[in-house]
Order: structure tokens, then sequence, then C-alpha cells
């Protein structure tokens, strides 16, 4: 345990400046694990400090999934992302020494949100600074 702390030293001590990197690479891998046909969901996106390439060591990453109201386990979905961002907290606190109880910040949108225009669901197609689609492994056809 004392090699670990050492190495969580070492790490946290690293100022390199890639958080906002790391956090868009798990963004990209989680999208990339995501399956939108068994899950309900149309779209996976992140916005805030991780897509603007300022998160710092204990940033959250924020993503918004558009999801099928009619036809999403809204339960098992978020317990998938509960899941990867404990995970990623672990992670996050091995590179940097930053502490978390998770890392993921979740706003799950659907159609009547972009109806009603709410505003999480503005980012979508914001004009200035919108929130940038990740490619999903399956996705949900948008008619």
């Amino acid at each position: 345990e004392e090699i670990i702390e050492k190495e969580v030293e070492v790490i946290a001590n690293d100022h390199t400046g890639d958080h906002w990197r790391w956090r868009m690479k798990m963004a990209e891998k989680i999208a990339s694990e995501l399956d939108g046909e068994k899950f309900g969901v149309y779209g996976l996106y992140v916005f805030g400090s991780t897509k603007n390439a300022s998160a710092g060591p204990g940033s959250d990453i924020n993503l918004i999934a558009h999801v099928d109201k009619n036809n999403c386990d809204i339960e098992k979905l978020n317990l998938w992302f509960e899941g990867w961002s404990l995970c990623l907290a672990e992670m996050n606190y091995l590179r940097t020494g930053y502490k978390s109880d998770r890392l993921l910040e979740i706003n799950i949108i659907n159609e009547d949100d972009i109806k009603n225009k709410t505003r999480i669901a503005l980012k979508i197609s914001a004009i200035t600074d919108a929130a940038r689609p990740l490619a999903l492994m399956k996705s949900l056809e948008t008619n």
C-alpha cells in the first residue's frame, strides 16, 4: 500500500495539463462502448470543461444522453453510467491524487426536452459552445 501511495504522490505532482485530454478520451471510450439500440439512446454528447479543453484534476466529465423516452430503461442506463463514473473517479485519483465520489455528470434528455428547448437540450444545437457529439457503438435511428 505504501508503494501505491508513493506512485499516487508522483502522479499527483505531474502537472502536464492533460486532464481535459484524458477526460475526452474517456468520454469517447464510453460512447464507443454504449449500445444505443440496447439502451434506447439516440446520442451521447460531451460539453463543459472537457470539451473546451480546460478541465482540471477535479473536473467532472459532463455528458448529455439523448434517449428514446418510450424505449429507454433509465434505471439500467444510470447504473451503466455509474459503473463508469466510479471507475473513472478511481483512475483519476491514481493519476492525480484528487479524490472524488464519481467523475461523470450525466444529463438525460428526451424528445420532449428538445421540443421544449430545455437548458441542457439547447446545448446540442447551440450556436456558441455547442455540445460535441460522440460516436456510439450503435445508435437508434432518429426520424
